[in-house]
């Protein structure tokens, strides 16, 4: 069976907005093993993406393997908010363990989405007010809850009539003291109120655009004055990608959303708070507010332990700090002449490599898949690069897409 021929079989049964039906070549995955992927008619892909970042050990590490066959069969199943596993309990405590201590509490869910709307949730509940601030081009996810916080026209322009589009306002990566506080004061008028300012640190699927130091010291007093949270999306950036656990090792927030990492491979996500913000939701008494079937699935659980441990032990985070720098550094000096290059930027294992011409990054994606290369097109025009793979990606496979990124990028 070929690429081709499974593609057109999806075709006739998926949603079409699904699956992105990549063609010359087509593609589609049967098994990987580090940082390679080898498709159906086994042709090897170096894998610069990791899923999205999820894969921070690449494909089937031995400790995703162990937790598989061995501890995650323990118990199939937890019961969401009924009955927790011990996995559960020992996933929280180490995650808490590896962050900042001014952590306390975590809520755990499936989707990066999800631990956005968990987020949102509390700091309603712990403002009483209904209102948030977000930055240019930002992406929080698609689900319906949170879709007005999700900066793509686009995206939203279908389900508008469903969303308070009045509950949020955007201003620039750049925004100023009194931009902020214009940002607030329509939420004011508008009888909202400031609950949060929800930010990602880099800003992933708009190309990687670091929103820099001085700016989150900003977000913070800002929304210290205001008596709001302040949220970090670190569904992407965060545990190790880009040389750090989290932003807020730096500059303190009161709500911290991980995911893709967190699972090793698996759904699952968590929006970790300060006593002070978690506390505003209620003591169960049976029946949670928020939960779901699959919260804290103990085989999950499981393999984000083992993910945890690999990620702490190995000191993946430092790794990703030094090998980035010096992937951005081969890149700089490879393609710094090349007329058709924006910039490359980044941080750790988080690089986008942008164009002047829009789409050329998302060409670029489809010439590099048939190049044996798996990288993602970013930024709001398909302008854009973007690497992230593996944090235990090797020396030579770095070698190898950098000869190869320099080969795609200086082809007429």
């Amino acid at each position: 069976m070929t690429s081709e021929e499974l593609l057109a079989r999806l075709k006739a049964v998926e949603c079409p907005d699904a699956t992105y039906p990549a063609q010359n070549p087509a593609l589609v995955f049967d098994r990987a093993q580090g940082s390679e992927i080898f498709d159906v008619a086994g042709k090897r892909y170096l894998d610069l993406c990791a899923g999205f970042g999820v894969l921070a050990l690449g494909h089937n590490h031995p400790s995703f393997l162990d937790a598989l066959s061995h501890r995650g069969l323990r118990i199939a199943h937890g019961m969401g908010d009924v009955y927790a596993s011990r996995a559960k309990v020992e996933l929280i405590e180490t995650l808490l363990s590896l962050l900042p201590r001014s952590f306390s509490r975590v809520a755990l869910a499936l989707s990066g989405a999800q631990a956005v709307e968990l987020a949102v949730k509390t700091a309603m509940l712990a403002t009483r007010k209904t209102g948030f601030i977000t930055v240019d081009e930002s992406y929080h996810g698609l689900d319906l809850g949170i879709l007005p916080l999700t900066a793509r026209e686009d995206f939203r322009a279908p389900f508008a009539a469903w969303l308070p589009q009045s509950a949020v306002v955007s201003v620039p990566p750049d925004a100023s003291p009194e931009e902020l506080d214009a940002a607030r004061d329509k939420l004011d008028a508008a009888g909202h109120g400031l609950a949060a300012f929800l930010l990602e640190p880099i800003q992933g699927r708009a190309g990687v655009r670091p929103l820099g130091r001085a700016f989150l010291a900003q977000a913070r007093g800002f929304c210290d004055e205001a008596k709001a949270m302040l949220i970090y999306d670190e569904v992407f950036t965060g545990l190790g990608r880009t040389g750090r656990m989290t932003f807020a090792e730096e500059i303190p927030c009161d709500l911290l959303c991980l995911g893709k990492a967190l699972g090793g491979g698996l759904p699952l996500s968590a929006c970790v708070g300060t006593e002070r913000a978690m506390r505003a939701w209620p003591e169960s008494k049976g029946e949670a507010l928020h939960t779901g079937t699959f919260f804290g699935h103990p085989l999950a659980c499981e393999v984000s332990l083992a993910t945890l441990a690999v990620i702490r032990d190995e000191k993946l985070a430092q790794r990703a700090k030094v090998v980035g720098a010096a992937l951005k550094k081969k890149l700089q000096a490879a393609l710094s002449r090349q007329p058709r290059l924006t910039e490359i930027r980044g941080e750790g294992l988080m690089i986008a490599v942008e164009f002047r011409e829009k789409g050329l990054g998302a060409k670029l994606m489809d010439q590099l898949r048939a190049e044996g290369f798996i990288a993602l097109a970013s930024g709001g025009q398909g302008e854009s690069l973007t690497l992230t793979p593996a944090l235990t990606i090797s020396d030579a496979a770095i070698e190898e897409a950098v000869q190869g990124l320099i080969s795609a990028v200086s082809a007429p």
